[in-house]
C-alpha cells in the first residue's frame, strides 16, 4: 500500500522541489496556508491571485498576491490584539475578495477559521446558530449590513450569555486598510506554530444535522497538493469558480487550492450563477479558463436555461478540466451538458468525475487521464444489487456507473464489509474506507461519533488503520472507484440492495414534466413492511390537469417497476422547491422522509379544465399505489 505524505514532502512540492534536501529546507516555514501565500506574494508579487465579476460580468475588482498578502496582514495584527491563540472565528462575509482577505487573516493570527453561511433568511440565522453555539465562536466577521441585525442574531443564540464580538467589514473596509503604514517585513509576524486547528468545516447535513469537522494546516496542504496532482504543470492555469466558499468544494477545491498552485481564479457569487447560469460559461470563455468545478444540478441548470444563439457566442475550447462530484455523477447529466455544448468547443474529454467529503478535507478520488472520457461500465442490475459488480449482458437490465478515477496520491482505500470489518476483493460492494494526509482530526465537540468515524481497523489487524470511514458504498475495479450510493440510503427489498438514485434517475426520466434533478426515493416502514416512496417536482411551465397528473404518476410507477422490478407503494407529486437540498444540491433524502411522514410535503396542484368544479380546482394530489 502506499505510505501517506509527510508535511514536509507536501510543503517541498508547493515550490517544485523535489528530493529529502529541499524538503527538509522548506520544511521548517512553509506549514501552513498562509506560509504559501507569503512564498507567493514574494516570488510573483504582481501576479493577479483574484478576479472578482462584482456583478457576474464585467465589473471586475482584483488582487495580486501581493495586495492579498498584505491586506491578510493588515486586519490579522488587528485580530492578534482581540483573539487568543485558537480562537474561533466565524466567516460570514458574502462570497468575494473581502472573503479570501478574511480567511488568509485568520490563518495569520493563529486563529482558526468557521466558514458559514450570511445569516439573511430564518434557514440560515437557524444554521449560523447552530454553528456559532456549537464551536463557542469568539468573534464573528461580518457584511456591514448586518450591523442593525446584531440583536437579533446574538437573541438567536444559547441562552447562556456567550455571545460573540463582532467585526464589521463594510464595502470599503478592507480598502481603507490599504492606506495604513505596515513595515516591509510586517507580514513575517503574524503567523503562529501553535497545533489549533486552521479551520472547522462544517458539513452540509445532507444525512443529519450538521457536524464540525476539524482541519488542521496539514489536511489543508494535503488536500491542495493532492489535486494540484492532478491538475499537472504542462500549461498555465486559469480557475473560476461561483461555488459558496463555505462550502468544502468551493473553499478547499477552488480557493485554497488556487493559492497553493499560483494560478489566477475568477471569482463569481452563487447567486449570480443561479440568476442567469449563462454568466459561469461566458466566464469561461471570456477569461480564456482552464478548469473550473461544478456539482450536476448546475451542469443540468445551464442545458435548460442557455439557448442555442447564446451558445453560439461562446468559447469553451480552452476549458480542460471541469471537475464534477455529486453523489454520485450522473451520466444522463455528462451526456446533456457534452451534447448542448459540443457547439461552444467543449469537449467531453473535459469532466473529472470526482469523488470527495468534508471529513477527508475534500478531495478523494478523481479522473488521472485529462485527455480520456471518462470510463463508464454497464453493469448487470440484478448482480449490483446483490453487491457485485458484473458486466451486463444484453438481454438484462443493466446499470450504467461512472469511474470516479484513481485514489488520491499517498492515500489509500479500502473496500470493506460495513458489518463484519473485512476487506472485500475487487468488484466487491462495500463500504469506502480512506486513510493518508489529508483525513480530517475529529468531530468537534462529539468524541463517540469521532471514534466510530477516524478510527476504524480492519478486523484482525489492529495495525491496518486508522481509516475514515465514509459512509458511502461502491466497489474498486482496475484500480479505479466507482460509487453506488450512502449506506443510510440504500433501500432493502427482498435481500437486494436498490440504490435511489437509480430510482431517482429512471422517475426523472420517465415523463418531461419532472423538474431535473426535482425527485427523491427512500424507504418507510408501515405495518413492519419497507414501503418505497418517489417525491417528484412538477416544473411550474407544465400547468398539468388532473388526468395529466395521474398520467405522470403511471409513468414513474411504470419506469421503476420496469427498471427495478418493484412498484412504488407512494408517488408524491410537489411544487418545484420542495424537496430539501444541501448547499451543493444533494438530494437531503432524511430530511425529505421526515417532511413525509410529518405530512409537512407540499403536493402539486391540478390545472383546472373547463369543466373542473371549485372543489375540483382546489383539490391537491396525492397518488397512491399499492
Amino acid at each position: 500500500m502506499t505510505s501517506s505524505l509527510s508535511i514536509s514532502e507536501a510543503v517541498a512540492f508547493a515550490h517544485g522541489q523535489s528530493g529529502p534536501e529541499s524538503s527538509i529546507a522548506a520544511a521548517a516555514q512553509d506549514i501552513d496556508m498562509d506560509a504559501i501565500l507569503r512564498r507567493r506574494a514574494a516570488a510573483t508579487p504582481d501576479a493577479v491571485a483574484l478576479r472578482f465579476l462584482k456583478n457576474g460580468e464585467d465589473d471586475i475588482a482584483e488582487l495580486t498576491y501581493r495586495q492579498l498578502d498584505l491586506r491578510a496582514a493588515r486586519l490579522a495584527r488587528q485580530l492578534k490584539q482581540q483573539l487568543a491563540p485558537g480562537a474561533r472565528v466565524l466567516l460570514v462575509l458574502e462570497p468575494g475578495l473581502n472573503y479570501v482577505t478574511a480567511l488568509f487573516a485568520i490563518f495569520k493570527a493563529g486563529a482558526t477559521a468557521v466558514p458559514s453561511f450570511p445569516p439573511v433568511g430564518s434557514r440560515a440565522v437557524a444554521r449560523f446558530a447552530s454553528i456559532c453555539n456549537d464551536c463557542n465562536a469568539q468573534l464573528v466577521i461580518a457584511e456591514g449590513s448586518l450591523h442593525a441585525a446584531v440583536d437579533r442574531l446574538n437573541a438567536s443564540l444559547s441562552a447562556e450569555g456567550n455571545f460573540p464580538e463582532w467585526l464589521f467589514a463594510g464595502s470599503d473596509f478592507f480598502e481603507a486598510q490599504d492606506t495604513q503604514p505596515i513595515a516591509a517585513d510586517a507580514t513575517d509576524d503574524v503567523g503562529t506554530s501553535e497545533p489549533f486547528p486552521a479551520l472547522l468545516q462544517y458539513t452540509s447535513g445532507s444525512t443529519g444535522n450538521p457536524k464540525g469537522v476539524v482541519l488542521s494546516a496539514a489536511n489543508l496542504i494535503s488536500n491542495s497538493r493532492v489535486l494540484d496532482i492532478r491538475l499537472g504543470s504542462a500549461e498555465k492555469h486559469i480557475g473560476f469558480t461561483w461555488l459558496p466558499p463555505y462550502h468544502d468544494m468551493g473553499l478547499m477545491g477552488a480557493l485554497l487550492l488556487s493559492v497553493y498552485s499560483g494560478f489566477t481564479l475568477v471569482v463569481m457569487t452563487p447567486a449570480h450563477f443561479v440568476q442567469r447560469p449563462l454568466r459561469w460559461l461566458k466566464g469561461l470563455s471570456t477569461h480564456r479558463v482552464t478548469t473550473s468545478v461544478a456539482p450536476n444540478f448546475a451542469l443540468d441548470l445551464c442545458v435548460d436555461t442557455i439557448t442555442d444563439e447564446e451558445i453560439a457566442e461562446l468559447d469553451l475550447s480552452r476549458l480542460k478540466m471541469l471537475f464534477c462530484g455529486a453523489e454520485p455523477v450522473r451520466q444522463a447529466t455528462l451526456d446533456r451538458f457534452s451534447e448542448k455544448f459540443k457547439a461552444a468547443g467543449f469537449s467531453s474529454a473535459a469532466f473529472v468525475p470526482c469523488y470527495g467529503l468534508a471529513e477527508a478535507t475534500l478531495f478523494i478520488s478523481g479522473k488521472a487521464n485529462r485527455d480520456a472520457i471518462p470510463k463508464t461500465l454497464l453493469l448487470d442490475h440484478e448482480a449490483l444489487a446483490c453487491g457485485q459488480a458484473k458486466p451486463a449482458t444484453a438481454d438484462a437490465p443493466a446499470t450504467a456507473v461512472i469511474s470516479c478515477g484513481t485514489v488520491a496520491s499517498g492515500h489509500v482505500m479500502a473496500i470493506v464489509d460495513p458489518d463484519t470489518r473485512q476487506q472485500l476483493p475487487a468488484g466487491a460492494v462495500g463500504e469506502l474506507w480512506f486513510k493518508g494526509a489529508s483525513v480530517a482530526q475529529a468531530y468537534l465537540n462529539q468524541p463517540e461519533a469521532s471514534t466510530e468515524t477516524f478510527h476504524a481497523f480492519i478486523a484482525d489487524d489492529r495495525q491496518d488503520g486508522p481509516y475514515l470511514r465514509t459512509g458511502d458504498l461502491g466497489f474498486m475495479l482496475d484500480d479505479e472507484l466507482y460509487i453506488t450510493g450512502r449506506i443510510k440510503d440504500v433501500i432493502i427489498f427482498a435481500g437486494r440492495n436498490l440504490y435511489p438514485q437509480d430510482i431517482e434517475a429512471a422517475a426523472q426520466a420517465s415523463h418531461p414534466a419532472i423538474r431535473t434533478n426535482g425527485v427523491a426515493a427512500f424507504s418507510v416502514t408501515r405495518d413492519d413492511t419497507e414501503q418505497l416512496v418517489v417525491v417528484a417536482e412538477i416544473l411550474r411551465s407544465a400547468k398539468l390537469n388532473g388526468e395529466d397528473l395521474e398520467n405522470v404518476e403511471d409513468a414513474i410507477a411504470a419506469a421503476i417497476t420496469r427498471s427495478h422490478g418493484v412498484a412504488p407503494h407512494t408517488v408524491h407529486l410537489a411544487p418545484v422547491s420542495t424537496i430539501p437540498l444541501t448547499t451543493s444540491g444533494k438530494v437531503r433524502r432524511s430530511a425529505c422522509r421526515d417532511a413525509f411522514n410529518a405530512g409537512s410535503l407540499a403536493y402539486a396542484k391540478a390545472r383546472p379544465t373547463p369543466s373542473a368544479t371549485a372543489t375540483e380546482t382546489d383539490s391537491t394530489t396525492l397518488f397512491q399505489q399499492g
